[in-house]
């Protein structure tokens, strides 16, 4: 099958618990071309890359067709909402209820009964049961039958065969004691034979309550991600010329411009080429913040203008937008599993065979002990009790409160794996410049002992104009603030990394670092100018000589993020704080000094960064690199966990395996004390599921538990399961120290 590679999102109905999502796995994994192929129990989806052609996609749904699942493929802007099946359950839960009826008052009678609770008679006559019994197994117990018949017809048992089991043992054996009253004898009440029609009501009624109620918990964890997908627009405003028109997003093309006026969201990132307005970008930054933005700025879609109207020229199409990825970030993080999720479905898929070979000792065993009566009373509680679905809910409904909370938090993890990693770091690495420092460096001193600083600063400023780099952008803006208006260049030549030349007003004027100067055959002087000022840190010096001859220095400063101090003493209780940058070992130690980070590596070029990292983890230590996604791409990748902080750089939603939104260095504590709590969660949820099956299934061997019981276990175990998991969702980030104060 030829194609290239192609990530295909499935919405997947039917699956009951973790042995049916790796049998999915499983299958989908032999099909030509598939590469990988991840399901998850928590979203009802399929991440499978394969390179199929587009056309045959639907070659995927297919099989997981045959397999005895619906499955729908999803496409861009298609979010499945899990309200749909949320009803299906509510309304067989509702169905089971009121057909159970009955058949709970004629159980409540074998107790009650000689206590003096009125019951009426007809509820024991054993066709009446019977009758009951069939109306529940055609409508509520339809769906797990069907997907038993699948499931074993692929020798892969799961969840539905345990009831399906059970169910038919109750009814059959029932049954046969409706038509054979007199075998029955010893163990009749009230005239009647002890039938166990009231247990497939109670296993209906419990399954479908907790099934329910499991759909309900899962909606709620992904409310944040349906919350970022409401925000993609359908529609958008074309301007051509004076005309205004309404098309589909999808036909929007790259260079074409569209207006938004106040109060609507922005559809589609572009650049501003006319007008002026207030944005709120909350959902894409975290930032409460209105911010202003005026032509040659840039939008995104998932933005809404306050006030004010723009035009914008779109340089992305929909499915590309920043929204976009993000959304396709945290799906794959949904979908996505951790190591021990892995773990756990290898022992969900031996989980539910090794269930029916206990059944069926139990009911050799009590078969010659008590006889067939009490065998299959035991045999029916071992089927009832065990509990596959708590192991395979422990995990991801955990991951997917997890990855949400993050999400509100202003952090997008690409990999549910990440979140596993994160939590059991013990270093962090981190960049300084644009991560520890805010990256815009400001001119903090103008030495010109020679000429006026004001001149030195026009003429520097009349050369920088015509560089990008940020220094040169520095020394631009310093001139605006002071009103200086600049002269015109020419000749200008510029050495990456080294410095700018040009004449201007008839004089040769360079500026860049001292050694370059001094390769230009300019002296500098003997004793340089310190290398910080009252302003903060100064990192960089950049030296300016008139017609050969030195005339003074502008001296930068990075100002150091105003959480990063707060954030560093959060994370330093946790592991190993370190530095490793590119820059000055004298700009370097005093930044790590203000900050009291211990270890410090400066001057360092990308390669020796992966160095440092490996060292690092060779030394078996977890390392997570914080950088801010510009050049430090390949220290992010080569770390156990890379963040990049987003700011206003593209390349960083796709620098690393965690991204930071909205520029703020506090949201990494956060995204650690998530990570921390989410696995936490993930192995209170497991530690609970093992004790109820180790404690449970035992007592059900052994005869303690009646099939009634069993049923209400099962049916509370998950729900156990994914109330502990909710106690997630209460997870607050913590509240930077000046805003605690207010």
């Amino acid at each position: 099958m030829e194609g290239s590679m192609r990530h295909l999102q499935v919405h997947i109905t039917g699956m009951t618990c973790a042995a049916c999502s790796v049998r999915i796995e499983k299958s989908l994994g032999k099909l030509e071309g598939v590469k990988s192929a991840s399901v998850s129990l928590a979203t009802s989806r399929a991440s499978v890359e394969w390179d199929g052609g587009e056309g045959s996609d639907e070659l995927i749904a297919e099989r997981i067709r045959k397999l005895g699942y619906g499955a729908d493929l999803l496409r861009e802007n298609d979010g499945k909402s899990p309200e749909t099946e949320t009803k299906a359950y509510r309304n067989r839960f509702v169905a089971s209820t009121l057909l159970s009826l009955p058949l709970f008052a004629a159980m409540a009678g074998h107790f009650l009964g000689p206590a003096g609770v009125p019951i009426p008679e007809f509820v024991y006559r054993p066709f009446v049961q019977m009758a009951l019994a069939s109306l529940l197994l055609l409508y509520a117990a339809y769906p797990f039958y069907l997907g038993a018949y699948h499931a074993l017809k692929q020798r892969m048992p799961n969840m539905d065969v345990l009831i399906a089991m059970s169910t038919s043992v109750a009814f059959f054996y029932s049954q046969y004691r409706a038509f054979r009253p007199e075998e029955g004898h010893d163990h009749a009440l009230h005239g009647h034979p002890a039938l166990y029609f009231d247990s497939i009501a109670m296993i209906l009624v419990s399954v479908t309550l907790g099934k329910w109620l499991e759909s309900i918990a899962k909606g709620n964890a992904a409310k944040s991600l349906s919350a970022l997908r409401e925000l993609r627009a359908d529609t958008v405003r074309l301007v051509r010329g004076r005309a205004r028109s309404v098309i589909p997003i999808g036909e929007l093309r790259p260079g074409e411009r569209f207006e938004v006026v106040s109060s609507e969201w922005v559809p589609v990132d572009g650049t501003i080429v006319e007008g002026v307005a207030e944005t709120e970008e909350a959902m894409l930054t975290g930032e409460a913040e209105l911010v202003f933005k005026q032509p040659g700025e840039r939008v995104y879609a998932g933005t809404r203008l306050i006030s004010g109207r723009l035009i914008v020229e779109s340089d992305q199409a929909g499915e590309q937008t920043k929204l976009s990825r993000m959304i396709a970030f945290v799906e794959n993080a949904q979908h996505s599993k951790p190591r021990i999720e892995r773990s756990v479905d290898r022992v969900a898929a031996v989980f539910v065979p090794a269930i029916l070979a206990l059944s069926a000792a139990t009911f050799v065993g009590w078969l010659y002990a008590a006889g067939a009566l009490t065998a299959i009373d035991h045999a029916m509680a071992v089927l009832l009790v065990a509990c596959p679905c708590a192991l395979g809910l422990a995990t991801p409904i955990s991951m997917l409160i997890g990855s949400s909370l993050a999400l509100r938090s202003g952090i997008v993890v690409k990999e549910a794996s990440k979140l596993e990693a994160l939590s059991q770091a013990n270093v962090f690495l981190f960049d300084k410049t644009g991560t520890l420092t805010r990256g815009q460096p400001a001119v903090a001193d103008i030495s010109a002992p020679v000429v006026s600083p004001m001149l030195l600063l026009r003429l520097a400023a009349s050369l920088e104009q015509h560089s990008d780099h940020p220094l040169a952008l520095s020394v631009v803006k310093e001139a605006q603030v002071r009103r200086l208006l600049s002269a015109s260049a020419s000749d200008v030549t510029e050495v990456p990394g080294r410095g700018i030349g040009g004449l201007v007003e008839g004089r040769r004027v360079l500026l860049g670092r001292a050694a370059w100067l001094e390769e230009q055959g300019v002296r500098l002087p003997a004793s340089p100018p310190p290398t910080s000022s009252a302003g903060g840190h100064s990192d960089s010096v950049l030296h300016c000589a008139f017609d050969g001859s030195w005339m003074g220095s502008i001296r930068f400063r990075d100002p150091v993020r105003e959480d990063a101090l707060e954030t560093l003493r959060a994370l330093e209780t946790d592991g190993e704080l370190w530095m490793a940058t590119g820059d000055r070992r004298e700009a370097a130690e005093a930044i790590a000094a203000s900050l009291a980070i211990p270890n410090v590596r400066a001057e360092l070029h990308p390669e020796q960064k992966l160095e440092l990292l490996r060292e690092l983890r060779g030394q078996g230590k977890r390392v997570v690199m914080i950088g801010d996604g510009a050049n430090d791409s390949p220290a992010l990748a080569a770390a156990d966990v890379g963040i990049a902080l987003a700011g206003g750089n593209e390349s960083a939603l796709q620098a690393g395996d965690i991204v930071v939104v909205g520029n703020r260095l506090s949201r990494i504590r956060d995204g650690f004390r998530i990570a921390r709590s989410t696995m936490r969660n993930v192995k209170q949820n497991l530690l609970l599921a093992l004790l109820y099956n180790a404690v449970m299934i035992p007592l059900a061997v052994i005869g303690v538990l009646d099939p009634r019981i069993a049923c209400v276990g099962m049916a509370s175990s998950s729900l156990i399961v994914v109330g502990n998991s909710l106690r997630l969702s209460r997870l607050r980030p913590a509240r930077p120290a000046k805003e605690a104060k207010r």
